[in-house]
């Protein structure tokens, strides 16, 4: 008790004990830190809080439990507000394709890196709002996609909405079946066993097992067991579809064919071996056919012998992860497309993307670590190149890619004077590569192109002049990318016969390029307006606005086939490229599609005389049987067309061969050597029964064949 008249003294504050670590801005600003993390003073400010340890790194601390359910609540609250509206973003086409889309990935002001999905429209005139699939437009789109097993190969095959496969699927499941397919072919299974060449794949995979239980030949001293005499395929190669797709460096791979060459080891083993088969495997299909073939043997009994090859090593080397596996998975892909068997290409094609993601090429290498300058050039072309023959594969089958979000990629692309911008560091002048490789680039560009078409036209549910919109956007973009590409490759809108002869005098590369890229462009086109003429009438399309979108279909179309007919004229390494079937297959289609649904008798007889130009070009290419029977079949529907053209004018309603196909159409290409039958349902070419299993492609790789003595043979072996 105190004692009166005494004054009474403040206590004392209590002191907080001196932190034993205290946080970064607490010991900046000398106050006593709670060593909480955050810390009181850090969280009453929102600032960052870090804890630093002796050496100068940053610590980690636990965050106490009051701001764990602060955060918490945070999460919840933007998760209900996030699940309130309907409507999410989708890829823009206008945010991926800016000019600034169309730079190095590395640059800080437009990143291709960034998927286009979480890319805000800042700047954009455009916002396509994609909807969330409703659950009837989810039952609609399934219903044109196909899935079964194949009991010829016992797989499971998938195709989408706008393969070849998943229509005839629709078709079978219509209630005239029988008129298609006889009683038997539809007791067999499902339309992919139908639809299967029972010679291809389980006689290959037969003789790949009987190379591989085999022993190697032995070497002779001093002789090559590489075929060293067939390096005239290698050079045809490098001479042609090498400059599509230069993902290879032709020194470095010509010096180690002259080790392997050299070698008198039989049991050499790597994945180079793989590699080289697989070059001389394509190089055969596509090179030029001399008047005398080496020891008598065709090419195409040399390609499918070196893809036999190919396949034998893989299966040897196992699950081996390298760059040059990836590179051999990419050219067993290229050939089995121009064999025109696109369902082994999208298999070949995603293992090369498996492969490369999980070696990493797709990520730019850390600074610190040093890394051959060559090795790092190889991996950014060969992963940049299988990223844009990814996205074309898929999307020709009507399946997603493998490639995931642009957000995983962060790989410089491959860097010339012609793509180098004021970004490019002096340091990366020693990654320069030669000029034929800036296509790289621009393929990309063009494969984003692809993708905003499939989720903005196929996978979308729209209205008409929704659709048209939508075309007219993408071919917005789709010029913007032709004007970004050089002029020495830039493709030609409008194709002239009377060309300069300036042009004579252009690099072989450059040629080759820019046909390449002009075809594509038509191409593209095509399926950009392509849907108007699939899911409209006559009069439905009455406006001014509709008609001239069907107008630029059918004129790309025109000009694809008018394209290729010129170059077969005068070049004859395009004659052997046998995946432009698909293109004019494609193309005559959509010519024939437009004749049934009422064309004028003078557009009749105009559009009929480029189709008879597209039957030439077939007949031409009369080594490949899918090119002859494709010509066949073109020819009796032109016939048919032609013959029910009156009738059609007369008729204002939509044909059942026109019917909407939920805006999933796609293109009418060669699926498994199958020509796209809705065309030929519409004309009545499988009024014959047997007609759909007579027009079964070709042999492809390591196909069994019939030598006339009963018993198949396998080629190459």
């Amino acid at each position: 008790m105190d004692r009166p008249g005494e004054i009474q003294k403040p206590r004392a504050k209590t002191r907080r004990p001196r932190a034993v670590l205290a946080c970064e801005l607490c010991r900046i600003k000398k106050n006593k830190c709670d060593e909480a993390h955050p810390c009181s003073y850090c969280r009453q400010r929102n600032v960052e809080c870090t804890y630093r340890g002796s050496n100068g790194s940053i610590l980690k601390r636990r965050f106490t439990p009051e701001y764990v359910r602060q955060l918490e609540e945070q999460v919840k609250t933007l998760q209900s507000s996030s699940d309130t509206p309907s409507v999410m973003r989708a890829p823009t086409p206008g945010t991926v394709l800016t000019p600034g889309a169309f730079s190095d990935p590395s640059s800080p002001k437009a990143s291709p890196s960034v998927d286009a999905s979480l890319q805000g429209s800042v700047g954009q005139s455009r916002d396509w709002g994609y909807q969330v699939p409703s659950p009837s437009c989810s039952s609609k789109q399934s219903a044109q996609e196909f899935s079964a097993v194949n009991m010829h190969t016992r797989s499971v095959e998938f195709y989408g909405s706008s393969s070849s496969v998943a229509l005839l699927s629709r078709v079978q499941r219509n209630e005239d079946r029988d008129v298609f397919l006889p009683a038997k072919e539809q007791e067999s299974g499902s339309i992919v066993s139908n639809l299967h060449n029972p010679r291809f794949s389980p006689g290959m995979m037969d003789g790949i097992q009987q190379s591989i239980n085999s022993d190697p030949a032995p070497s002779t001293p001093g002789v090559s067991i590489h075929y060293h005499k067939c390096s005239v395929f290698i050079h045809a190669f490098f001479s042609s579809n090498h400059y599509i797709h230069p993902i290879l460096d032709k020194h470095r791979f010509l010096k180690k064919c002259e080790q392997l060459w050299s070698e008198t080891d039989a049991s050499q083993n790597s994945s180079f071996i793989a590699l080289y088969y697989s070059i001389l495997s394509l190089g055969a299909l596509i090179s030029v056919r001399e008047e005398e073939p080496i020891d008598g043997i065709s090419n195409r009994q040399w390609s499918r012998k070196f893809f036999d090859e190919s396949l034998s090593h893989c299966y040897r080397l196992g699950m081996v992860t390298d760059l040059e596996m990836v590179q051999c998975y990419f050219f067993l892909a290229k050939i089995c497309q121009n064999e025109l068997n696109p369902h082994w290409a999208y298999m070949y094609v995603g293992q090369a993307v498996r492969t490369a993601l999980a070696i990493g090429i797709n990520r730019e290498p850390p600074a610190h670590l040093q890394r051959d300058v060559e090795s790092l050039k190889a991996e950014s072309r060969t992963w940049w190149g299988l990223y844009s023959l990814e996205m074309e594969m898929s999307f020709a089958m009507g399946r997603p890619d493998t490639l995931g979000s642009d957000l995983y990629h962060n790989r410089r692309l491959p860097v010339t004077y012609e793509t180098q911008d004021s970004s490019t560091l002096p340091q990366q002048q020693a990654l320069m590569e030669p000029p034929h490789c800036a296509i790289i680039k621009y393929m990309v560009d063009f494969s984003r192109i692809t993708r905003a078409l499939c989720l903005g036209i196929y996978l979308s549910d729209l209205s008409l002049p929704e659709l048209l919109a939508r075309a007219n956007q993408l071919e917005q973009d789709l010029n913007r990318w032709v004007d970004s590409v050089p002029e020495a490759i830039r493709p030609s809108r409008t194709f002239s016969r009377k060309t300069s002869l300036k042009s004579v005098k252009d690099a072989q590369y450059a040629k080759r390029q820019r046909l390449v890229l002009t075809i594509r462009y038509h191409n593209l086109r095509i399926l950009m307006f392509g849907s108007l003429l699939i899911n409209s009438s006559p009069g439905e399309r009455a406006s001014v606005s509709a008609s001239e979108g069907i107008q630029k279909c059918l004129d790309s179309a025109k000009q694809t086939i008018d394209i290729i007919y010129h170059i077969y004229q005068h070049h004859d390494f395009f004659r052997t490229w046998f995946y432009n079937i698909t293109y004019i297959s494609f193309a005559t289609s959509i010519i024939l599609v437009y004749l049934g649904q009422g064309a004028s008798d003078s557009e009749v007889q105009s559009l009929s005389g480029f189709i008879e130009m597209a039957i030439e070009i077939l007949d031409t290419m009369d080594e490949c049987v899918v090119a002859t029977k494709a010509a066949a079949i073109i020819q009796h529907a032109l016939a048919q067309a032609q013959d029910k053209s009156a009738s059609r004018i007369n008729d204002g309603a939509r044909r059942d061969g026109a019917l909407p196909f939920n805006h999933q159409w796609g293109p009418l290409t060669l699926i498994d050597e199958v020509f796209d039958a809705n065309l030929m349902f519409e004309t009545g070419v499988w009024d014959d029964p047997e007609a759909l299993l007579r027009f079964l492609g070709d042999p492809g790789p390591g196909d069994h064949i019939d030598d006339g003595s009963g018993e198949p043979q396998l080629v190459g072996q």
